[in-house]
């Protein structure tokens, strides 16, 4: 049995309840976003054909330069058949019936198992050709639709500029953190990192912050530094409201604590 997804949108009788629905606070550039995207699959791909040795450690996660890059590839396939309503990966069967972050690790381990990890330019190649087919989708995709995402939880939905925003955190942290498993530079701007934050913070960490509290994730994927990604799993997500600073328009980052739009993103993941 497989899923079939069902495209939705807040006049549709399908609509989930207004509670499970992502969350926007600062409306999405869907332009700059996109072509962000393409700029980052970009960059990807040459840092990983360029990775000699892709069992390597990655930086700031569980995994190697290999499964980093698996991950990557099924985010990309996974986000854009929630957008085309088309087939998932795993059966509702195979969704771990637990809390967000057990349930997100349990996902990654059985989504990345499924993909061949000897390959560099096999997995270059792969990602391209994701990014390409949801750039072309999410570009199409009605703004308000509400993809379902069986990986955050029963009944979760987000909409496609979520999603945008998200693939973009996909591309940029985890190529981070294959640049820095592997010594290599890899800026990020602050341009990226305000489209990253600016949809993703506010949307995804009600999903696993409490005010006050700190939440712990285990599970492979899980980033030893901290943060939500994509189709990670939290890991110490400090609570608190970093993403006001890029959320808000207008507003600058606070740089007497140190925090800009770049180290918000990377928190954020």
């Amino acid at each position: 049995m497989t899923i079939h997804t069902t495209r939705r949108t807040p006049d549709s009788p399908a609509a989930l309840p207004k509670m499970h629905r992502s969350t926007p606070v600062v409306p999405l550039n869907r332009e700059a976003a996109l072509a962000a995207v393409s700029t980052a699959a970009a960059r990807f791909t040459a840092l990983l054909r360029e990775t000699d040795d892709i069992g390597r450690p990655a930086a700031g996660t569980d995994w190697t330069v290999a499964e980093t890059a698996a991950h990557v590839s099924v985010v990309l396939t996974g986000f854009s058949a929630a957008i085309a309503g088309d087939p998932q990966a795993l059966t509702p069967e195979q969704y771990l019936d637990a809390d967000f972050p057990t349930r997100l690790a349990a996902s990654n381990a059985a989504t990345n198992a499924m993909v061949d990890h000897t390959d560099a330019g096999r997995f270059a190649e792969v990602i391209i050709a994701g990014a390409q087919r949801f750039l072309e989708l999410a570009a199409a995709a009605d703004p308000q639709m509400e993809c379902e995402t069986p990986w955050y939880g029963l009944g979760r939905t987000r909409t496609p500029d979520c999603l945008t925003a998200l693939a973009l955190g996909e591309l940029t942290v985890h190529g981070y953190d294959i640049a820095a498993g592997t010594g290599r530079p890899w800026p990020i701007s602050a341009e990226h990192a305000k489209l990253i934050a600016g949809t993703v913070c506010p949307e995804m960490w009600p999903l696993v912050v409490r005010p006050g509290r700190r939440r712990h994730g285990g599970g492979t994927g899980r980033r030893r530094a901290g943060g939500l990604c994509g189709l990670c799993g939290p890991g110490d997500v400090p609570a608190g409201r970093l993403w006001a600073d890029v959320a808000r328009p207008g507003r600058a980052a606070r740089r007497d604590a140190g925090v800009g739009p770049p180290s918000v993103a990377r928190v954020a993941f």
